[in-house]
């Protein structure tokens, strides 16, 4: 385990923006350890590192470990690397394991059941509901949720594992000062509070470059069991995290969509090319051969006495949600009388309208 002054030192060679994986692999091969190339910190290391990380890492040295430290302390943020209690031992063991982590939150060495739920970030409701509710079940099954904290899918994600009272891990392409997009950072603080972390590589203020996402998304397969694909769109960078995947020896599960939509055209054809097909969250759980957990039978939900139109309006929504004209056309009802069976059964916390006089079924 390395000592606060090694991994002080760790996290001024991560501060540099410049500071490519193999200049930092020489110089931990010829100094050993990070202590002692900020000892021995010398113009000699340019021919290593270039000149621009040279320039960085001196400005960054001349702060001080003192001041660093206290400005870590301040943001509640923690660092470890291989071998530490808190540095995963799955990510450990992928090509190129990450030399140090930033997260804030919690860590365990032995993550025992961990999915990577991954997508697009224009996602439909289809997908983002999927998402969700796939997430929220496996976290009631006490499985740890991997996502990227990007819109759409990840955000879906991240939020059905924190409904579920479950653990989930944000993997950031960016620094943790600097949680992108900006919108998220409510999440990332309800990640954090609720027994989950959120994990930057990159240096705390380093800001959310195109470049860095798909050096994240090796860490977002790598932290986890498996990878769910729920909606990609040709091109997209969540084919990334599935190569990585098949790299990392990782299960790789797809959630197939309609033929015609543009997010599930990678999804069905990963399906064809040898995915896993799943269409809930049992589907992982079986194919893992992790079985269910007690937790979910532990809230299990009991249905109240409903009458013989609430049930067949409840039913009618279960499958997938429908607007109020079409409830009018399964239901042969008029619109007040819909409109006073759709008010019970949202005050019974049975259903919920969604934006365009929409409604779906709650399934607790």
């Amino acid at each position: 385990m390395a000592d606060k002054r090694e991994l002080l030192c760790q996290a001024w060679l991560s501060c540099s923006e410049s500071l490519g994986y193999q200049a930092r692999l020489k110089l931990m091969e010829e100094f050993k350890s990070a202590s002692a190339v900020y000892d021995r910190f010398s113009s000699k290391m340019m021919e290593i590192v270039g000149e621009k990380a040279f320039a960085e890492l001196a400005d960054l040295r001349q702060t001080g470990l003192d001041k660093m430290e206290a400005a870590l302390n301040k943001s509640d943020i923690q660092l470890c690397v291989p071998g530490d209690s808190s540095y995963p031992e799955q990510l450990a063991h992928i090509p190129d394991p990450p030399a140090l982590l930033f997260y804030q939150g919690t860590l365990f060495r032995d993550e025992q059941r961990a999915i990577a739920i991954v997508g697009s970030r224009r996602e439909t409701r289809y997908g983002r509901e999927q998402a969700y509710q796939i997430a929220r079940e496996l976290a009631q099954n006490g499985v740890t949720i991997i996502s990227g904290l990007a819109r759409g899918i990840d955000t879906a994600a991240h939020k059905g594992a924190l409904d579920a009272g479950g653990r989930t891990i944000a993997i950031l392409g960016s620094g943790i000062k600097r949680v992108y997009p900006r919108e998220n950072e409510e999440l990332a603080a309800q990640i954090t509070k609720n027994g989950g972390a959120v994990v930057s590589e990159f240096s705390p203020a380093s800001e959310p470059l195109a470049f860095h996402f798909p050096v994240r998304n090796r860490l977002v397969s790598g932290f986890s069991h498996g990878v769910l694909l729920v909606e990609a769109r040709e091109k997209s960078g969540t084919l990334i995290t599935v190569g990585h995947a098949l790299m990392q020896g990782r299960e790789v599960f797809a959630l197939p969509g309609p033929v015609d939509a543009p997010g599930s055209a990678v999804p069905n054809r990963m399906l064809r090319e040898g995915a896993r097909l799943i269409t809930c969250a049992g589907d992982i759980l079986e194919d893992m051969s992790w079985g269910q957990s007690t937790q979910g039978e532990q809230t299990s939900f009991i249905m109240p006495d409903l009458t013989n139109e609430q049930r067949r309006l409840y039913d009618s929504l279960c499958d997938e949600p429908l607007d109020f004209s079409e409830l009018m056309q399964t239901m042969k009802l008029q619109a007040q009388e819909l409109n006073v069976l759709l008010t019970t059964l949202e005050m019974e916390n049975l259903i919920e309208a969604l934006p365009g006089r929409m409604f779906k079924a709650i399934r607790q």
